[in-house]
C-alpha cells in the first residue's frame, strides 16, 4: 500500500474557500429586518404625531388614561331599605293565621307544653316557629294577643 501524504486541500466535497474580503463584505451588510409592533417611544408620541398629520389641532387628549365618565363612590339605595309591604294580602294573611289556629299538631303540642311535659328539639323548634309565625300574622292583621291569659282567674276571688 502506497503512502499518502496529508494536505490542506478540502477536495470536491468541502466547501470552497471564499477570499477574505468576500467574508468580511457579507457580514457587514446583512440586511435590515423590518420590526413588528409600534416603534419605540410610540405612546408618548401618539399626540404630536396626530397633531402632523391633521391640519386642524385636534384636542390634547392622552390615550393611555381611560374613561373620564366619574364614578359614583356611594350607592344612592343603600339607605333606602326595601318596602315589600306595599303588596300585602289581607286574605292570605287571614287564611294562614285559620291554618296555624286549626293545626292539630301544634295544638297537641300546645297541650302537652301546658301538661308539663318534655318536648324533642324537633317539637320545640316546630312550636317555635308556628307561634312566632302566628304572632307576626296578628301583629299585620291587628289582632291583639291577649298575654294576659291568667287574669280571668284572678277575677274570682
Amino acid at each position: 500500500m502506497t503512502r499518502k501524504k496529508k494536505t490542506r486541500k478540502t477536495g470536491p466535497l468541502a466547501l470552497s474557500n471564499k477570499p477574505k474580503a468576500d467574508l468580511k463584505r457579507i457580514a457587514t451588510d446583512p440586511g435590515k429586518h423590518k420590526g413588528k409592533g409600534h416603534k419605540p417611544g410610540s405612546r408618548f408620541n401618539v399626540a404630536t404625531a396626530k397633531h402632523k398629520a391633521g391640519s386642524a389641532p385636534i384636542d390634547q387628549s392622552d390615550p393611555r388614561f381611560g374613561s373620564k365618565k366619574p364614578v359614583q363612590l356611594v350607592n344612592p339605595n343603600a339607605g333606602q331599605p326595601v318596602t315589600t309591604s306595599a303588596s300585602f294580602d289581607y286574605a292570605a294573611a287571614q287564611a294562614e293565621l285559620q291554618a296555624l289556629e286549626n293545626d292539630s299538631k301544634l295544638q297537641a303540642l300546645l297541650e302537652r307544653i301546658e301538661e308539663g311535659d318534655d318536648l324533642t328539639a324537633e317539637e320545640e323548634a316546630y312550636v317555635d316557629t308556628r307561634t312566632e309565625r302566628f304572632e307576626q300574622l296578628a301583629e299585620q292583621l291587628g289582632i291583639a294577643l291577649d298575654d294576659d291569659d291568667d287574669n280571668w282567674e284572678d277575677d274570682d276571688e
